[in-house]
């Protein structure tokens, strides 16, 4: 008789146990990040400060002040205007060599000037 007291105690806490991780649920964090209002946009902007450099999607961009920077989704990197990037230099063209028939016909003509 004590083995069934016993056996029916465990069963109950096993299914009291499987009740309770089975009841948890996601969490409420997500849902409220979801719901969370983005910030709000800068009013307009003002000719206040001056240009600045911003960083936008892995690129530099020049802006008017921060203020433009900040609505169109970009980070000031720096004050004033960004560097501009070196040029490449172009190749030289590479020198025509002359034929060597073409060579040839001005040695001709000295010889020819010799005989007259």
């Amino acid at each position: 008789m004590k083995f069934k007291t016993v056996a029916y105690a465990a069963l109950i806490a096993a299914a009291s146990a499987a009740f309770v991780i089975g009841s948890g649920g996601p969490s409420d964090a997500k849902a409220k990040k979801k719901m969370a209002a983005p910030p709000p946009e800068p009013g307009p902007c003002f000719m206040i400060a001056g240009p600045v450099c911003g960083a936008k999607g892995g690129m530099k961009f020049n802006y008017a002040n921060a203020c433009y920077a900040a609505k169109d989704g970009a980070s000031v990197v720096s004050q004033g205007a960004c560097p501009k990037a070196k040029a490449h230099k172009k190749a030289k063209p590479a020198k025509k060599m002359e034929k060597k028939s073409d060579m040839k016909k001005p040695a001709a003509k000295k010889d020819e000037k010799k005989k007259m």
